[in-house]
């Protein structure tokens, strides 16, 4: 009979020569880095190349002390504590190969609601040169209209009211920063690693706004010694399925509660704009540069958006995941039209060669058939994404009195999305902050197309753009007559 090995400190030696596992002593790890929210994403990137730079060159300086602030962070919390940790990660390669690997680059960690003011102090403590986050939009507590900092938000009022027990990252900065500043520590760098236009600037702004009105004399402190660089993130991290968990125990002899699975492509381009000293990363192939915009709209307006458009498209044709989507021939040949047609003149025209090389890569990963994404999970939360990775390129367009056609095309496909059924008449969960408005709209749209471009937080001024609406009409009208896949058809008969 088979002996399983729990994944944790003590039985690293006992796994497999497959598995690979660290050449480094993690008992001479010291921590300079917090994470905030230790997400599948997280753990396959920064955590990832953290632990690459451990591993290759026997930094021993920059240990991640791992944070969760919500109640529903609970699971991974309690997984991780119990490994020690430790966690595999699983790289599937399109071959059908995979690369079994342990990280240990995470050292500490705090579960923020058992204890806020331990998490504050680990924050302000000396050590510590890097709080990094990966919190999703929502943590971000941006206005659906405005997109600026929503101080009215009732957690956030909570925070100002209740400093020392803070539930948002912005209460939690606030009070570390703080202590930094009356301990005369030092500032630090705060990098956001989550999929936002100009996340630096976002976080940078926010925070501002917070201190403001919670500790207004730290404001001129934190302004002077705390940077926020602008980050481009990019690794496909599906979500573990069970099969994942069974195939590492019984194919690895590895019992691991919580692996992570990704794809092997993984960038991360960081603006080098650091308070204080910062991890080597540039060694395991971490880009830093000076402006980020040109490396992150091609990012959000190809990957982000290709992942939506497949999400939204796949789905109502009946697939189920990004690969599946990703085979069909006529929806990639509208996605490659829209990529080439409608996105491309809206990027840094002397990034053209990174642009065909880049959109290449991005189909070819969205092919890679063990990567099985699901497309419930790329359609979650599409009126925040939408917004961000799809209406920037129309609007460009507008603006420069250039195709908008295929743009239109998607967000009518999108109202058709919202009517919750697909072509076979399955019917799908609409998981969305704004799903009541999604599909109340939906519904008036069989009466009334124009209605669902009226949601004012989704798309603000478009419905004042005579040549998007006409667009968006005749598209509407053919996906409510026909077949998605005829549409697909037509459409790309106009190439």
């Amino acid at each position: 009979m088979q002996k399983f090995h729990y994944l944790n400190q003590e039985n690293l030696g006992l796994l497999p020569a497959d598995v690979i596992t660290p050449t480094f002593n993690r008992d001479n790890i010291t921590t300079s880095i917090v994470h905030i929210g230790v997400s599948n994403f997280h753990r396959a990137h920064q955590a990832y190349y953290t632990n690459e730079l451990m591993d290759k060159y026997g930094i021993t300086d920059c240990g991640i002390c791992g944070v969760d602030l919500l109640d529903s962070d609970r699971k991974i919390y309690s997984i991780l504590k119990d490994q020690d940790g430790l966690y595999t990660l699983i790289t599937k390669y399109p071959n059908g190969q995979n690369k079994i690997k342990v990280i240990c680059s995470i050292v500490e960690y705090f579960f923020a609601p058992e204890n806020p003011m331990a998490v504050i102090e680990k924050m302000a403590h000396p050590d510590i040169q890097v709080i990094s986050l990966t919190i999703a939009e929502d943590g971000y507590h941006l206005n659906e209209i405005t997109g600026k900092f929503d101080m009215d938000h009732p957690v956030v009022a909570e925070d100002i009211k209740n400093p020392l027990s803070p539930n948002t990252v912005f209460g939690y900065l606030t009070q570390a920063l703080k202590l930094r500043q009356q301990r005369k520590i030092g500032g630090c760098t705060i990098i956001s690693c989550d999929n936002i236009p100009a996340n630096g600037d976002t976080m940078k702004g926010s925070l501002f706004h917070y201190i403001e009105r919670a500790e207004p004399e730290l404001l001129h402190w934190v302004k002077n010694n705390v940077t926020f660089p602008n980050t481009m993130v990019d690794r496909i991290t599906p979500v573990t399925r069970t099969e994942d968990i069974e195939n590492l125990k019984t194919g690895y002899l590895t019992e691991d509660q919580w692996p992570v699975v990704c794809e092997p492509f993984a960038q991360w381009i960081i603006e080098d704009h650091f308070a204080a000293q910062r991890p080597p990363w540039e060694k395991v192939g971490v880009q830093f540069t000076r402006n980020i915009e040109p490396y992150e709209n091609m990012k959000l307006r190809l990957l982000n958006a290709g992942h939506s458009i497949l999400g939204i498209l796949g789905t109502l044709i009946g697939y189920k995941t990004v690969y599946e989507a990703a085979c069909d021939e006529e929806l990639m040949l509208l996605l490659e039209d829209f990529m080439n047609e409608e996105v491309a003149p809206t990027l840094d025209q002397a990034k053209k060669t990174d642009f065909t090389n880049y959109k290449q890569n991005v189909i070819t990963r969205f092919q890679n058939p063990h990567i099985k994404d699901s497309l419930t999970r790329i359609c979650k939360e599409s009126s925040a994404k939408v917004p961000l990775f799809i209406l920037p390129t129309i609007k460009d367009q507008l603006k420069n009195k250039r195709n908008i056609t295929r743009g239109a095309f998607i967000i009518a496909a999108w109202c058709k999305y919202n009517d919750g059924v697909d072509e076979n008449g399955i019917s799908y969960e609409i998981s969305d902050a704004l799903s009541d408005i999604l599909i109340r709209t939906a519904a008036l749209s069989h009466q009334s197309p124009i209605r669902f471009l009226e949601i004012k937080p989704v798309f603000k001024e478009l419905i004042n753009e005579d040549i998007f609406v006409d667009a968006y009409l005749k598209a509407i009208e053919a996906l409510r007559r026909k077949p998605v896949k005829a549409c697909l058809m037509d459409l790309n008969s106009m190439t």
